[in-house]
């Protein structure tokens, strides 16, 4: 029962590191699918399929870390 902390401490980090590297991949296949046409470049100094990675490893990232502690918590 000790151990139930660094289970889900592991469990953590793991959907941390899946969930950055899977957000970042579909930001980049949406990045660069829907925003290569527009100018963001003009605008926020970044390319649109860069921004999207950049917002999907954080969504991802944060995602992939409560589902993580969730999954083992059961």
């Amino acid at each position: 029962m000790k151990n139930r902390g660094m289970w889900k401490l592991a469990a953590g980090v793991m959907g941390f590191i899946a969930g950055v590297f899977a957000g970042a991949f579909i930001g980049l296949v949406i990045g660069g699918t829907f925003l290569g046409g527009f100018d963001i470049y003009e605008h926020t100094g970044m390319e649109g399929y860069e921004l999207t990675a950049y917002v999907g490893a954080v969504v991802g990232g944060i995602a992939g870390l409560v589902i993580g502690i969730r999954r083992a918590g059961k």
